[in-house]
């Protein structure tokens, strides 16, 4: 473990299972979970634990949703990664909060690095239903989704103060369901002001 590894705080938004969180943990980055599943929270804390103890798992990976990040003050994270989380909101009005949320935890200068579904998306092979402007549904159990493509999720990042530093790209892969799947990479920082 480094000095800049320990000194460096990075939120995993959306940890799921904990297999990010882990290897945060695991090479002593100052870190921090959050989900809005308790079983995904307890999975993350007992993968966590052996690194710095129940009481810090417990402290350290928090339940809430994704658009109130109360748990943690303003420009808290030297980085937040957010992969697969974003995409879930059920309204442009959650997807800004969750955005905004985000954007007010990042320290001046820190980063986002997230990953987002695109409308070009066929987890099913049998095409998304465009519900209304960028709300799709399509997916496993016809759950809603905003999905952007990467010029669109720029110019809406870009509204929250976070600028991308190195090209937003996609890459298309089969998906589990027999259709394919097109996600769309970001790499963003947060204005210095």
């Amino acid at each position: 473990m480094t000095d800049v590894t320990r000194n460096y705080r990075v939120l995993d938004l959306g940890c799921a299972g904990g297999r990010n969180t882990e290897w945060l943990a695991k090479e002593g980055f100052d870190f921090y979970a959050f989900d809005g599943s308790r079983a995904m929270i307890e999975k993350t804390r007992s993968r966590v634990e052996p690194f710095v103890g129940r009481v810090e798992a417990e402290r350290r990976v928090v339940e809430g949703k994704m658009d109130d990040l109360g748990a943690f003050q303003s420009n808290f994270f030297d980085l937040v990664i957010c992969f697969g989380v974003y995409h879930g909101a059920q309204s442009t009005a959650e997807w800004n909060r969750a955005i905004g949320e985000t954007a007010r935890v990042l320290k001046p200068g820190a980063h986002l690095l997230m990953t987002q579904f695109s409308p070009r998306s066929d987890p099913t092979g049998n095409g998304l239903q465009n519900v209304e402007p960028h709300m799709f549904m399509g997916f496993r159990g016809e759950r809603r989704m905003l999905l952007l493509e990467p010029d669109e999720l720029d110019a809406w990042m870009l509204l929250h103060g976070l600028t991308p530093i190195k090209p937003t790209y996609d890459v298309t892969a089969p998906a589990d369901e027999g259709g394919t799947r097109v996600v769309v990479n970001g790499f963003y920082q947060k204005a210095d002001s």
